[in-house]
Formats: C-alpha cells, sequence, structure tokens
C-alpha cells in the first residue's frame, strides 16, 4: 500500500517543485499568461463574437472603421460625424396597414371621383421564394393600388400615383453602401383573341389563321422608384423608368398555348417593342428591385440630372454631408397609360398593383471593434477565429515534428552504424532544401487544406532536434547505467525507452515550445502568399486580404494580426527560455 501512495505522490511532488520553480521566472509567467490569453479566445470564440468570419457578410459598409474611432476628435485620427448602419424598415410588410405610408394623386376632374384608388388589402401578401423565383400570394397583407374605368369611357390618357414614405437620415456622414427592396404583383380582369397566320405546313407552304386568347394587364403601368431630399426638394432615381413589357411565364406546363412556351421563368426581361404586343400574365408576381444593391463598387444606374453617373458620385450627392442629417421621401411612383385611342379604349378596365416588403437599409462606415473587410465582414470576428487556427497548427505541427526528431534522434544516436549514417544523410539532405519554397511546392501539389499544410510543416521541421537528440543520446549511451542494463540483457527498445528516454525529456518540453513559433510563422507567411484554407481564416489570410484588396491603409485592419503573430510567437518563445532554465540549474544560476 505504501508503494502505490508513493508512486501517486511522487510525480504529484515533482510536479509542485517544478511549477514552484517556474512560478518564479518572470518571462516564463509572462509568456504562459499571454499563451492562455490566446488559449480564451480560441475557445470562448463563440462567446466573444456572434458572427461568422467569412459567411457573415456585408454586417456594414466595405471598409467600416471601428466603433471607437467616432468617439474620438479627428485631430487624433477619428471620424466623429461616421455614419452607422440604419434601416427604414417599419410596417415594410404592411402588417400595421398603412400606417407610415402616405400616398399622392396626380390631378383629375373636379366632381369627380378619382381613377386610382389607394387602400389596404389584409388577403394579399406577397411572399417571395428566391429559390425558384415564384411568388406565392399569402401574407400579412400589402398596399392595394387600383385603376377603375367603367365600360363605355374612353381612356383617361396617363395618370399617377406616388406611394412614399418620410424617414429622417440621422446621421452627418456619408453612408457607404444601401439596400432597397420592393415585391410587386399586378393584376388585370380581361382577355382578348387575337388571330394569328401560321404555317401549317412548312414544306408546302401553306398557311392558315390560328385563334389565340391572351391574358393581358388592361393597361401598362410605368414605374420608378425614387427618393426625395426635402431639405432642398431635390429628386433621386434610384430604380430607372421602366414598363412592364416583360414577356410571358411558362406557369402551366405542358400547355399548347404559345403564349405559355416563352422563355424567360422566374426573370423579367424588360422589352423595347410595342406595349401592345406583351403583356405579363395577369396574377403574376414580379420582383422589380429585389435587393438592389447601391454600392460603389458594384452597381451603375441613372439619377435625374446625374446621366452617366457612378453609384459613389450618386450616394455622395444624395447624402451630403453638408446637409446632413436631413429628412427624405422613400416611395414608388405608378403611372396607368390609357389612352383614347388604343383597342381597349371601350371596355371596362380595372388594373390593381399590391405593393409589399418595401424597405431601405443603409450600411455605414463605423462597426464592431475592429470594423470590417472588404466583403462587410467582421475584422474582429476574423482575428478571434484566427487564434484557434495558429494555436492549431503550431501545436499540432509542433508535436509532429518534435516526434519524428524523437524518434529519428533515438535510433540514430543508440543503434549508430548504417542507421545512424542513413538518417543522418536523410536530415542533412532536407536541411540544405530551402524550406519556404518547398512549402510552396507541397502545399500546391497536395492543397491548402489545413490539415495538409500541418501534416507538411511537421515533416519538414524535425531535422534540427533530431540532431540534437543524437548528441544527448551519443553521451547517456556510453552512462554506467545504460552499461549495467545492456550486462543484464535487456534490449534496444527497453534501454531506449526506459533509460534514455526519460533523460532527453527536458529537451522535449523546450523543443515543443520552441517549435511552435516556426510553425506559426510558416503557416502565416503561407497564407500570406495565398495557399490558405478557403474553409478557414487565419491571421496570415487576414493580411492577404488586406493586401489584395487595398486594405493595407486601414491601420485596424493591418496591425491587430500582425501584432498577435508576433506575440503569440514571443510567448512560446519566452516559455521554451523559462523550461530551459527550469530543467537546467546551471544555467539558472548563472543568469
Amino acid at each position: 500500500m505504501g508503494n502505490i501512495v508513493s508512486k501517486i505522490l511522487s510525480p504529484l511532488n515533482k510536479l509542485k517543485g517544478f511549477l514552484s520553480i517556474f512560478a518564479h521566472n518572470f518571462r516564463g509567467m509572462i509568456g504562459l499568461l499571454i499563451i492562455l490569453m490566446f488559449t480564451f479566445m480560441a475557445l470562448g470564440a463563440p462567446l466573444l463574437t456572434p458572427y461568422h468570419p467569412i459567411r457573415d457578410q456585408w454586417l456594414s459598409g466595405a471598409y467600416s472603421a471601428p466603433a471607437l474611432l467616432k468617439q474620438l476628435p479627428k485631430a487624433l485620427g477619428g471620424m466623429p460625424n461616421s455614419a452607422e448602419n440604419f434601416a427604414v424598415t417599419d410596417n415594410k410588410d404592411f402588417s400595421d396597414g398603412l400606417t407610415g405610408w402616405n400616398y399622392t394623386l396626380s390631378t383629375w376632374k373636379s366632381n369627380t371621383t378619382h381613377p386610382i384608388a389607394v387602400s389596404y388589402d389584409s388577403d394579399v401578401g406577397l411572399n417571395f421564394s428566391r429559390k425558384d423565383a415564384v411568388a406565392i400570394p399569402g401574407g400579412d397583407g400589402s398596399a392595394k393600388i387600383t385603376y377603375l374605368r367603367d365600360n363605355g369611357t374612353s381612356g383617361y390618357g396617363s395618370l399617377s400615383v406616388a406611394f412614399y414614405r418620410k424617414f429622417t437620415f440621422p446621421y452627418a456622414g456619408t453612408p457607404r453602401k444601401w439596400v432597397v427592396n420592393i415585391n410587386m404583383l399586378p393584376t388585370g380582369t380581361v382577355s382578348r383573341s387575337i388571330n394569328y397566320t401560321v404555317p401549317i405546313d412548312f414544306y408546302n407552304g401553306t398557311w392558315a389563321d390560328y385563334n389565340l386568347t391572351i391574358n393581358y394587364l388592361t393597361v401598362p403601368v410605368k414605374v420608378y422608384m425614387y427618393m426625395q431630399r426635402l431639405t432642398d426638394g431635390r429628386m433621386f432615381t434610384i430604380w430607372p423608368y421602366s414598363n412592364y413589357s416583360a414577356r410571358g411565364m411558362d406557369f402551366t406546363k405542358g400547355s399548347s398555348d404559345p403564349g405559355n412556351q416563352i422563355p424567360g421563368i422566374g426573370t423579367l426581361k424588360w422589352d423595347t417593342k410595342s406595349l401592345d404586343q406583351y403583356w405579363p400574365p395577369p396574377n403574376t408576381p414580379w420582383v422589380i428591385t429585389d435587393l438592389m444593391l447601391c454600392d460603389s463598387e458594384i452597381v451603375r444606374f441613372p439619377t435625374t440630372g446625374l446621366a452617366n453617373a457612378t453609384t459613389a458620385d450618386v450616394v455622395t450627392q444624395m447624402f451630403p454631408e453638408g446637409l446632413l442629417p436631413s429628412d427624405y421621401l422613400f416611395g414608388v411612383n405608378m403611372t396607368f397609360v390609357d389612352p383614347a385611342s388604343s383597342l381597349k379604349s371601350k371596355m371596362p378596365i380595372e388594373t390593381t398593383v399590391y405593393l409589399d416588403n418595401m424597405w431601405l437599409t443603409f450600411q455605414g462606415r463605423i462597426w464592431g471593434i475592429l470594423g470590417t473587410d472588404q466583403y462587410g465582414s467582421d475584422l474582429w470576428s476574423q482575428l478571434v477565429n484566427g487564434s484557434l487556427i495558429s494555436l492549431y497548427v503550431g501545436l499540432l505541427s509542433a508535436v509532429l515534428s518534435v516526434g519524428l526528431g524523437l524518434i529519428v534522434g533515438l535510433s540514430s544516436g543508440y543503434m549508430g552504424k548504417y542507421v545512424d549514417e542513413v538518417l543522418m544523410r536523410f536530415s542533412d539532405m532536407l536541411l540544405v532544401v530551402p524550406t519556404l519554397p518547398l512549402l510552396i511546392v507541397l502545399i500546391a501539389v497536395i492543397g491548402p487544406g489545413l490539415e495538409n499544410l500541418i501534416l507538411v510543416i511537421g515533416l519538414l521541421g524535425w531535422m534540427g532536434f533530431a540532431r540534437l537528440v543524437r548528441s544527448q543520446v551519443l553521451t547517456l549511451k556510453e552512462r554506467p547505467f545504460v552499461e549495467a542494463a545492456r550486462a543484464v540483457g535487456a534490449g534496444k527498445i527497453h534501454i531506449m525507452g526506459k533509460h534514455i528516454l526519460p533523460n532527453v525529456m527536458s529537451l522535449v518540453y523546450v523543443s515543443l515550445a520552441t517549435s511552435v513559433p516556426g510553425a506559426i510563422v510558416a503557416e502565416a507567411a503561407l497564407s500570406f502568399l495565398g495557399f490558405y484554407d478557403p474553409s478557414r481564416m487565419s491571421w496570415g489570410r487576414m493580411l492577404y486580404e488586406a493586401q489584395g484588396s487595398g486594405g493595407v491603409r486601414y491601420w485596424w485592419w493591418v496591425i491587430p494580426p500582425g501584432l498577435c503573430i508576433a506575440l503569440l510567437a514571443i510567448a512560446f518563445i519566452m516559455l521554451g527560455f523559462a523550461l530551459d532554465e527550469v530543467f537546467n540549474p546551471r544555467l539558472r544560476m548563472r543568469r
């Protein structure tokens, strides 16, 4: 019983003695605290940030600055007037009726009911499926704009309605990016028959009339979306003036009706031909601006008074810093074209347009702890997740390289002769090969996966430690305790495992700590050169993205990952020096 207790207490007493000595080593404690800090970052990433470092994009505008800069004056490099994220989404789906929305009708005859009526329809909502581009009526309701003309009345001409809401942009700085959306469902109630002359027998050249009944919107609707700044009354068109002249879609599979076989399922194709030629099928939903991106790096669009201007010019002029904050109107203008000379001028007209999911969002220039990259992804999330990658690569690569070096050094030093000659010459051959070019070639061949990178770094990092272990083994195998073990008949494996290995373990611990920085720097170098795992974010990849997208001019993007690489590498080096002093009393006394 006493032997069992002593076997348990002996390692604990050794550990206690080691910790008491290590606790008085200043460099070792500093290095350990830095390593523990990065370990907490790596393991606590889900708690420190809710965003994915790669998949979560456009959280804010591209190249957004850290939120801390908004609290600093310009003299200190601050950005006190920068815009933050802002959304105009109140009652966007009309679940609260038309609350917050207004409309203005064009001039009409006095003492006569206006042919355009604006109301709320609680039974129709437009829920668009992005997968198959087909919208399904149903939801919380929508705005309903109806154009009505009785039978026998001549066409009313072109009449318009502006449907809009007012909002206040609260920031004094120009936003980086903004997004608008509107879903629309135009419906009609009238059909007409048209005779088409089509070939019946192409080879004989015979022709015949083919009667086709076509459903159509009773009057075409011209639509544009606009923004008006109330400070000076200036108006901007944010969706170009266009006509509903889209070709029909094949919603009746297998139909013999040629009108249902025109290509273009699920998309709008604006047509320049006569409006009397092509009509959208009634009750067919259309996305007018499904997630329209208005960003200086993405799109161009015409604007009232700003022909051929880039989006950056438009955003600057729509939200000029000298006039901000300002009140704006955001809405859609619809013009119903009902000429008196059309074929249907004597027919009853009832055209309805449903509007739903109308919203407007702004992405600012300030975001989070470290801002965003060129895709609007959170840099703080990338930095936190990068700590996990660096520790993962550094520790596993170090374990692999030290393990291989230990096996090769023990075998070469103790067995000697041909084993020693072969292993050392192979080690010398790898030592003279440039490491980084060889890493680049191997990663380019086998792929940039993180596990491949760990394997390559580990397989190319054992040679120096193997020679160190070999030199130590050459002295240990001549010691009396090894000779005694050999004299009583102990085998080579037993002697290396039981007598020599425990005496070189101090080298293993020190080499493990000092090998990690090399692996971390190697991963960062390869990622910076573009050989990174595309599914994972590392500090080296952050620097690569910054260099490739012009982000090097933003210190909050470049300095944090570079500083983290340096700190973590220095921490392991300090830990290695501290372990060397603890395991080597002569070093401890000399220093």
